[in-house]
C-alpha cells in the first residue's frame, strides 16, 4: 500500500513580548495565520526532498544524514536529520519517500512576509515524518524535535514560532531554560530530551480575542536572526536598561493575557501600547531601528481610529498588528493602510492539519 500524507502548516506572528521572550521564562503571545506551507510525502523508489525556486532536489540514503549544498536546504534538511535519528533508536524501520514542499509564505516575487517560514518549513518535515512512521509520536514530543532542530541551525531565538506553527490557533508561549538544553546537547541523549520535562517551557491555548484583528505589511523583508544579535549585543553592554525593558514587558504581557482571558477590550488596549513603547525604547537605546516609520504609521493609524497597534516579531520592517473596535473600524484601517502604502494581509486564525490518505 502507498502511503500519501498531507501536511498543512500555518504561518505565524508575534502579538507581544517580543525580544523579551528570547530571555528564558519569559512569555510571548502568538498566532498563526492561514498562509501555509504543505508538504505532501509519499512513499518513492528513493529518498527526495523538493523545494519551491529550486528546479532539482536532494536526495539522501535510508537511515543517512541529509548534507546538501546551500542555505537553502538547510532548516529542512536538519529536520529529516532529527526525526530520523530519533526513528532509528525508536527502532522503526525506514522506507524511502519524497518530500514535496509547497508555500504560500511568500509574496510571488519570492520576498517573505516575516510569517516564521523556516520554522513552518520544519515543522512541516517533522509533523510528516513522524505521521509515517512514528503516528503515536505526541505534540509535545514532535515540538522537542523540531525545536532541537531550529536551535542547532540558527543558534538563538525562543522558538515560539516552532510552538505557534506546531499549535496552531492562539497561544501563551513560555521559553525554556535555553542554557538548560544547550549545555546538554554535547552530551545528553535525544531520547532524554524527548523525555524530560525542559525547565520553565509552558505552551497555552488561548481563545481568540473580541477585538478585530489586522495584519499589516510593510514590503520589506528582515532578517530577525542578526536583530535578535544586534539586541543581545546591546543587552552584554547595557544590562541595567535591558533588564528595565524585560521587566517592563513582562508586566505588559502579563496584562495583555489577562485582557484575553477577561475578553477586556481596554485592558488589551492599555497593555499593547504599554509593550509598543517598551520596544520603542528598546530600538532607540540599542540603535536599532525596530519600529520603522512605516510601521510607526501603522500603529498611529490604528491609535487614531480608537485601537491600538504596534510592530511584530523582530520588527525592522515585515508585519505590524492591530487590534480594532469595531468591524467598520478594522475597515477603515485598512483604507488608511493602503493609502500609506502598507498591504493589509486577510488573514485569519491557521491551525495545524494532518492528513493521512
Amino acid at each position: 500500500m502507498k502511503h500519501e500524507i498531507k501536511v498543512k502548516v500555518p504561518g505565524k506572528l508575534y502579538v507581544a513580548g517580543e525580544y523579551a521572550v528570547v530571555e528564558s521564562g519569559n512569555t510571548a503571545v502568538l498566532t498563526a495565520v492561514d498562509k501555509y506551507i504543505s508538504l505532501t510525502l509519499t512513499d518513492h523508489e528513493r529518498n527526495e526532498l523538493w523545494i519551491p525556486h529550486y528546479k532539482e532536489p536532494v536526495s539522501w540514503e535510508i537511515g543517512d544524514e541529509l548534507k546538501p549544498e546551500g542555505e537553502h536546504w538547510v532548516f529542512t534538511a536538519e529536520a529529516i536529520n532529527i526525526v530520523t535519528t530519533y526513528l532509528r533508536k525508536e527502532g522503526i524501520a525506514l522506507s524511502p519517500v519524497k518530500l514535496v514542499i509547497e508555500t504560500e509564505l511568500i509574496d510571488d516575487s519570492g520576498a517573505k512576509y516575516g510569517l516564521g517560514s523556516s520554522a513552518a518549513a520544519t515543522v512541516a518535515v517533522v509533523n510528516a515524518l513522524t505521521a509515517r512512521f512514528a503516528p503515536e509520536t505526541s505534540i509535545i514530543k514532535r515540538f522537542k524535535l523540531a525545536a532541537l532542530s531550529h536551535l542547532v541551525v540558527q543558534g538563538n531565538g525562543s522558538c515560539g514560532d516552532i510552538a505557534s506553527c506546531m499549535y496552531g490557533g492562539w497561544i501563551a508561549y513560555t521559553t525554556f531554560d535555553q542554557e538548560w538544553v544547550k549545555h546538554r546537547l554535547a552530551y545528553k541523549t535525544l531520547d532524554y530530551f524527548l523525555e524530560t520535562d525542559w525547565p520553565q517551557l509552558k505552551i497555552e491555548p488561548l481563545e481568540s480575542p473580541e477585538m478585530i484583528f489586522s495584519v499589516g505589511w510593510t514590503g520589506n523583508p528582515v532578517s530577525t536572526g542578526k536583530l535578535v544579535s544586534q539586541i543581545a549585543a546591546f543587552k552584554a553592554e547595557n544590562h541595567a536598561s535591558y533588564q528595565e525593558f524585560i521587566e517592563g514587558t513582562k508586566k505588559a504581557v502579563k496584562k495583555i493575557l489577562t485582557a484575553f482571558r477577561e475578553k477586556n477590550n481596554a485592558i488589551l488596549i492599555e497593555a499593547i501600547t504599554e509593550n509598543r513603547l517598551w520596544l520603542q525604547k528598546l530600538g532607540q537605546s540599542a540603535g536599532v531601528e525596530i519600529e520603522t516609520a512605516l510601521l510607526r504609521k501603522l500603529a498611529d493609524s490604528a491609535k487614531e481610529l480608537g485601537g491600538v497597534g504596534k510592530s511584530s516579531g523582530s520588527g525592522g520592517g515585515d508585519c505590524g498588528i492591530a487590534f480594532s473596535k469595531t468591524k467598520e473600524a478594522a475597515l477603515q484601517l485598512k483604507e488608511a493602510w493602503k493609502a500609506l502604502g502598507i498591504q493589509p494581509l486577510p488573514f485569519k486564525e491557521g491551525t495545524a492539519q494532518i492528513q493521512i490518505n
